[in-house]
């Protein structure tokens, strides 16, 4: 049954990472989309956050963890001599290393358990070979404790002849580690766990070996798994989990910028990137009695495509935009800076960082001080890692239009992504008294006083927002992500309905609302509901999918 349990657990947790697309353009989506960090949390820390308001008999349940101390309590009795020897970090480790080593450590002598052959071992009965077992492993633990490790190795390897104790394999895989041997470690925590699929120790030797060797996936399954088995109160999983689901996120997101084939994100997440901009960019309009370019047409054919949320379709119409600009040198094109910028943006969304980058710079050659494509370039800078030429290409960006309202509010975003919130806060101030429709300078404004404890000015500033624009969804939706952090989950639960009510298209307040909703009352169901709803929504959002995914694995 717990050979079961575990499994289940391994393999829920393991659906959460082949779910959900980690670490894809995560920077942008608060960064750039101005979606505060609460919402783009890693699967560990909402995790970890959300424990207790799972269902009752998983893993982490009372009956399960008294199940468990129970069969330990049974494992105790079988060796009380060896447990001296202990089973914790090294297992083989607990006695003091200074231990002046016992006489009989190199005995040779013909009755020496470990001379004897495999027929003699046969017809001992069960408790001599239990018997000479403890003995080769109490040897091990001092061979152990002298860094002898060849020789301990030596030992657990005759004491598991006798008997194919768990513990030996844990005590040899700690061995194997000192000697960085993980691919063994690996192997002996795998046999250790095959007899015992509820040891601890074992599952979190195996996971720091699978994280040595970059097989974070695996390392995430185990750690993951330690987590629930222990009711998510062993810090050192928890914190390896996250550190772990960390290094995976980066890893398969250079993975995807490198193999795979470009792709558009959900629409929601497209759509939160084009919200942090006033616009896309100014339609090309014809001068009376003249005809638009055929670059400009279809320029102008992928703005109205845009507006309509067809993002698929508008890349194909500024792919030939682009390709009328360079087909037709006869013809006269107005917005050929915004075709080659509009078209590097929606590069840049596919991950295609290097067409991207000559995009943007085809613009910049037709118009050095074309702000838009300095901001977007900034954007792309900023997934690159590279805050030196973001902060230089920012400051072009004020030097051309230095009352541009964007200009303030993405130099906010990039204070804040260095957590320099004193200063983003001045930004995002100044990006609202230059443009007092821009909503959005707003929002971040609210999340970043919160984020420096002055709450009270927070909520003075989304309800000042709120009174002037009371039909913005995403307001509500933020303002409930604050609610929800601070835990106000019933106000957050209002806030998010809210949004839901003024745009039933974007699938976030959905997904907010059902993580509110089963952390402050356990109600699955509903939660469950409204993450389908989502997904009916945007079949694509990839925080829709983690969520589901995440109560799946929180209910065992």
């Amino acid at each position: 049954m717990a050979d079961k349990v575990a499994d289940e657990s391994a393999q829920k947790s393991g659906s959460v990472i082949e779910k959900l697309n980690l670490g894809e353009r995560s920077w942008k989506f608060y960064a750039a989309a101005s979606i505060p960090p609460i919402v783009a949390a890693g699967l560990a820390i909402w995790y970890y956050s959300s424990r207790g308001s799972g269902g009752s008999g998983g893993p982490g349940s009372e009956s399960a963890k008294k199940d468990d101390k129970k069969k330990r309590q049974r494992k105790s009795k079988k060796s009380k001599k060896a447990a001296k020897a202990g089973d914790g970090e090294n297992d083989a480790a607990s006695e003091p290393a200074d231990q002046p080593k016992a006489a009989s450590v190199d005995a040779g002598d013909e009755d020496a358990p470990e001379s004897m052959t495999e027929e003699q071992i046969a017809a001992l009965d069960k408790d001599t070979k239990k018997r000479l077992a403890q003995s080769l492993k109490s040897r091990g633990n001092k061979f152990f404790q002298a860094k002898r490790y060849p020789k301990a190795i030596a030992m657990y390897t005759q004491a598991l002849r006798f008997d194919e104790d768990p513990v030996f394999y844990s005590n040899r895989a700690a061995c194997f580690a000192a000697e960085n041997d993980t691919e063994k470690v690996i192997e002996d925590c795998t046999s250790a766990l095959k007899h015992e699929p509820r040891y601890i120790k074992a599952l979190m030797r195996r996971a720091q070996a699978y994280e040595t060797t970059d097989r974070f996936r695996d390392a995430l399954y185990d750690f993951t798994t330690v987590c629930i088995m222990e009711d998510f109160n062993n810090t050192v999983a928890a914190t390896a989990a996250e550190r772990v689901l960390k290094k995976l996120a980066e890893a398969e997101a250079r993975e995807r910028v490198e193999k795979r084939q470009p792709r558009l994100p959900s629409k929601s997440f497209i759509s939160g990137y084009l919200n942090s901009f006033r616009s896309c960019g100014d339609l090309a309009v014809a001068e009376e009695g003249e005809q638009l370019s055929k670059a400009d047409a279809l320029y102008n054919e992928a703005f109205g495509l845009i507006e309509q949320q067809k993002y698929a379709e508008a890349v194909e119409a500024i792919d030939r935009a682009a390709a009328a600009v360079e087909d037709n040198s006869d013809e006269t094109v107005q917005r050929a800076e915004d075709i080659y910028s509009l078209r590097g943006m929606f590069n840049f969304l596919r991950s295609n960082l290097d067409q991207a980058v000559g995009d943007f710079e085809k613009a910049l050659s037709l118009n050095p001080g074309h702000v838009r494509t300095l901001l977007r370039k900034a954007n792309l800078y900023t997934e690159k890692k590279d805050l030196d030429m973001v902060t230089q290409l920012l400051d072009q960006a004020e030097e051309a239009a230095p009352d541009n309202a964007e200009v303030y509010f993405q130099k906010g975003q990039v204070r804040f992504l260095k957590q320099e919130f004193v200063e983003a806060a001045e930004n995002y101030e100044r990006a609202s008294k230059l443009d007092g429709d821009f909503v959005y300078p707003r929002i971040q404004l609210g999340v970043v006083q919160f984020k420096i404890g002055k709450m009270e000015q927070a909520m003075t500033t989304f309800n000042e927002a709120m009174k002037q624009f009371p039909e913005r969804s995403d307001l509500y939706n933020y303002y409930g992500e604050v609610l929800a952090e601070q835990g106000g989950s019933e106000s957050a639960i209002n806030a998010f309905e809210r949004a839901i009510e003024l745009d039933g298209n974007n699938p976030l307040p959905y997904v907010n609302q059902a993580i509110a909703t089963f952390q402050s009352t356990g109600n699955a169901d509903k939660a469950l509901t409204l993450i389908r709803d989502a997904l009916q929504v945007d079949p694509e959002c990839e925080l829709a999918v983690a969520a589901l995914s995440q109560i799946y694995l929180q209910l065992g």
